[in-house]
């Protein structure tokens, strides 16, 4: 069996560790975020950990600091479910008047 390059094995590493944060987030708070929106919110998460352990006198844990951050201090944007956010979603039966429904 050869011995894989040097270049193949750095590869690997940093796309297994750029997914480790995505997976990472998910377990932590329940999120299933993007791969940017996990790599810009992976820093200030854990300044978050150590921001509340600080306060507290004592270590919070990631998962305490994740859902805290993700609860109150950056909620995640809701994803648009209906038409990639370009209009309201269909109005439900009930929703319209007693004219209009059909």
């Amino acid at each position: 069996m050869p011995t894989p390059s040097l270049s193949y094995l750095i590869v690997e590493a940093v796309r297994r560790y750029s997914s480790s944060r995505r997976r990472a987030v998910r377990k932590l708070a329940g999120l299933s975020l993007s791969e940017p929106e996990a790599r810009r919110a992976w820093p200030r998460l854990l300044e978050h950990k150590w921001y509340l352990s600080e306060r507290l006198g004592r270590d919070v844990g990631l998962r305490v600091a994740a859902i805290d951050y993700f609860e109150n201090i950056e909620p995640p944007r809701p994803r648009a479910a209906y038409g990639g956010g370009l209009g309201l979603p269909p109005k439900l039966p009930m929703m319209l008047r007693f004219g209009e429904r059909a």
